[in-house]
């Protein structure tokens, strides 16, 4: 064989062999990315994963703070107006609901769900969603209606002077006054008689939904606080 084409011969496998390492070293480094890519990828997923599982917990809990916040005050509530209607008994007070119950102090704070809590119970529970949706309102309008009763039954009892006999006052009236009167305590009865149903009512059910949520919670987040109801004092 010519010595040229020994040389050709020589010189194309080189080339080949040259090339060949290069493609094989190629595929490797692709594979390599790829898995690492890949990687990173998964555990970018799993961080976002996570991250809304954290921030759909920390829904949770507020609005499970929240709930428990509104049944808190509606038992106080209902627990004053018991403790007023009692003590009354106690002394041997006959008279209107007006005349038994005595208003409350300064109201706590109204509770407000934000769109985001709401989001989650719906993404969770529909009935319960519906059921808890307007609780916040429900809480901050029996909260309105106590402050407008202490505020007509000071307008009220504020007219006339009182003859006290220990926690019991009483008043002399004229006809004249009577007549004032009528209209307003008819008003403020009909007040106290919403305070009366409303705080029973309303004590009863946000105690049944705060059960259930704390129910749906431990389910879907696994939490951990238990639940304890205490008579209030």
């Amino acid at each position: 064989m010519p010595a040229g084409e020994v040389g050709t011969v020589s010189t194309a496998w080189a080339v080949f062999s040259v090339v060949g390492g290069t493609l094989i070293g190629s595929a490797i480094s692709t594979a390599v990315a790829f898995y690492i890519q890949k990687k990173n990828l998964s555990a970018a997923k799993a961080q976002r994963d996570n991250d809304r599982f954290e921030n759909r917990k920390a829904q949770c809990y507020s609005l499970l703070f929240k709930m428990i916040r509104i049944h808190s005050t509606i038992a106080v509530l209902e627990k004053a107006v018991a403790n007023s209607l009692a003590n009354a008994e106690t002394v041997g007070l006959q008279g209107t609901l007006w005349q038994r119950i005595t208003p409350s102090g300064n109201m706590p704070p109204r509770v407000k769900f934000t769109s985001e809590e709401m989001a989650l119970l719906l993404s969770l529970d529909f009935n319960l969603f519906n059921d808890i949706g307007p609780y916040d309102d429900i809480h901050n309008s029996l909260l309105d209606i106590f402050e407008l009763y202490g505020a007509k039954r000071h307008a009220l009892t504020e007219r006339f002077g009182a003859k006290m006999t220990a926690a019991v006052g009483s008043i002399g009236l004229s006809q004249a006054d009577k007549d004032w009167l009528a209209p307003r305590s008819f008003e403020l009865e009909s007040v106290a008689q919403v305070i009366v149903d409303r705080t029973t009512h309303d004590s009863s059910e946000s105690k049944g939904l705060l059960e259930r949520l704390h129910a749906l919670f431990v389910k879907e987040f696994k939490i951990k606080p238990r639940l304890e109801f205490k008579t209030p004092s």
